[in-house]
């Protein structure tokens, strides 16, 4: 596979709604269309940056049927995620091994309300994911080249947190997040590329003070990414991507759980992604939101630039 494959990379931050009163948007920020476009296809070991620019706005907040929450609530972010990527020579089970860091840094506002006010934390530091991995790059499905990764991120409370705030830059909690990823050239220019996602978290002991609760633990949920990609010109691709999150398990506030609590979203939008060289990658994509329960609705583009050292 030539050395020219585009790539973004695992990573977080959608947007993170602490504890509503109605013991629903309490999802952590996750990983929702941040990456697609030949997600699976590192172009071979060696140590990456990445950084995404990311835009969401949303005047929709959606209950569990789906439909439009009064109080005219507003939320919008512009997120800065800086990622760090090593994939060493060393193989495990033929793969390659690495290791994966992402700090996001986040300016929220909203406003509105959805029983008590969209109140914002103005701090900036998300919270911080690490995980191991292990990279395939020879291997082949049907005789078609099929890149492949596995992953276990883990997201630490190191984020800045209040709980006098809906909206928070931190979740005040730890999430584990095992995931899939893989891109197959179904033909030299065509190939498709997915992630796929399960989430667990642990509680929040300190949940939105309006809540009146000792604590809140989100539930489980699952989550992909997925992209469909067509390489129009030498090095620049074009694709359909997007993502769709549904929640597992109910949340719970003090061990009991909550019906209707449950979240749910999907979302499509044009991507394109260019490869200016040998190690430097550029893209730009943006998704709009449909069929969301239990979350904000709204439209994301995000502008990656990914430099290999």
């Amino acid at each position: 596979m030539r050395k020219t494959i585009s790539i973004p990379f695992l990573a977080i931050l959608l947007l993170g709604v602490a504890a509503a009163p109605s013991s629903a948007f309490n999802q952590p920020p996750l990983n929702l269309g941040l990456t697609d476009i030949l997600d699976g296809a590192l172009p071979g070991p060696g140590t990456y940056f990445t950084e995404y620019i990311q835009a969401y706005q949303s005047d929709k907040f959606k209950d569990h049927d789906g439909n439009s929450i009064p109080g005219n609530p507003k939320v919008a972010n512009v997120l800065a995620m800086n990622q760090f990527v090593h994939v060493t020579n060393r193989k495990i089970l033929g793969g390659h091994l690495g290791v994966d860091v992402l700090l996001p840094i986040v300016a929220i506002s909203g406003s509105g309300s959805v029983g008590p006010p969209v109140s914002t934390n103005p701090a900036v530091l998300g919270d911080l994911v690490a995980g191991p991995f292990l990279q395939w790059f020879d291997t082949k499905l049907l005789d078609r080249p099929f890149f492949q990764r596995l992953e276990l991120d883990v997201t630490l409370p190191t984020g800045q947190y209040d709980n006098k705030y809906l909206i928070n830059p931190g979740s005040n909690l730890w999430t584990i997040e095992p995931y899939y990823a893989f891109t197959w050239f179904l033909t030299p220019q065509f190939s498709t590329s997915w992630r796929i996602h399960y989430t667990y978290n642990t509680k929040n002991d300190d949940p939105f003070a309006a809540l009146g609760a000792n604590d809140l633990q989100p539930g489980q949920a699952f989550h992909f990414n997925y992209s469909f990609e067509y390489e129009f010109f030498k090095n620049f691709r074009g694709a359909v991507a997007g993502y769709y999150l549904k929640q597992l398990s109910e949340d719970k506030v003090d061990g009991n759980s909550q019906a209707d609590s449950k979240e749910q979203v999907f979302a499509i939008g044009p991507a394109v992604s260019w490869a200016a060289s040998s190690n430097f990658f550029l893209g730009l994509k943006s998704q709009w939101e449909s069929s969301a329960e239990n979350r904000p609705e709204g439209n994301r583009t995000t502008f990656r630039l990914t430099y290999k050292f």
